[in-house]
């Protein structure tokens, strides 16, 4: 089970408030999850001077509930700001958040949800900025494919479609495929979040790449919101869909 630490939406938990031994004790005790994969901490690394703040102290919350990964992005590109000086300030920015992932032994993960990320090379150029074994890849299948741009600091939250470019999620992940430590399984038909398998993502062919580049890690599912009981069903039968992709690719379910 993956959790969303993003301040006024999909605050599933709040480091601030909630005690990280106690939160995991809910989660597995209670809630009766096998594990915690991993923290959504997305904020806008380009121009809030409290992002490295919010995700230096998620970082150490995480380590300390016993998650492995904080997936994040870099956000948005202020208007005016040049290509360089925006690269610059990541530059800096990731330096800092590495550290403390380094000495908290907890991977920063990219999300390609951001200005950068969403366009074809971004993320690897983003990632080129640090090189540390704990900066790698949270990879969602749907964001390049319909250029879903979010952004988040303590006044709110800015998600938008076709924000950056639209653009081909097989392409995107070729870039990345040895670098991604966890996955966001999501599939869509225009802005609309539905079952695996029913929408316009290239999902298998993202499912297949991956198993050929050696990932064993989560497989995520992901959507937006809505009814309860659709929620429900559409968990129910996209875990069906990804049952029938591993017995056609042969994978083996962990």
């Amino acid at each position: 089970m993956e959790f969303e630490a993003n301040l006024s939406w999909c605050n599933h938990a709040d480091p601030e408030n909630n005690d990280p031994k106690e939160f995991r004790k809910l989660v597995i005790d209670e809630y009766g999850f096998k594990g915690i994969t991993g923290l959504g901490s997305h904020r806008e690394l380009m121009n809030d001077p409290l992002a490295v703040k919010d995700i230096t102290y998620n970082i150490k919350w995480a380590a300390k509930a016993g998650i492995p990964i904080v997936i994040t992005g870099e956000g948005s590109k202020a208007e005016g700001m040049s290509d360089e000086d925006a690269f610059s300030i990541l530059k800096e920015n990731l330096t800092e958040l590495v550290k403390v992932a380094e000495e908290n032994k907890v991977i920063l993960a990219l999300e390609p949800h951001g200005y950068f990320s969403l366009q074809l090379g971004g993320l690897p150029k983003i990632l080129s900025l640090v090189n540390s074994p704990y900066l790698k890849v949270n990879f969602d299948t749907a964001n390049p494919h319909r250029g879903d741009y979010v952004g988040t600091d303590r006044s709110g939250f800015r998600w938008r479609i076709k924000a950056s470019s639209v653009g081909d999620e097989i392409a995107t992940l070729k870039t990345v495929v040895k670098q991604v430590r966890h996955v966001h399984a999501k599939d869509v038909i225009g802005k609309d979040a539905v079952t695996l398998g029913t929408g316009n993502v290239r999902f298998k062919e993202c499912v297949k790449l991956l198993a050929e580049n050696g990932y064993d890690g989560a497989l995520s599912f992901q959507t937006e919101g809505g009814d309860p009981e659709v929620i429900q069903q559409m968990l129910v039968d996209s875990r069906k869909y990804l049952k029938q992709i591993f017995e056609e690719l042969q994978i083996k379910e962990s």
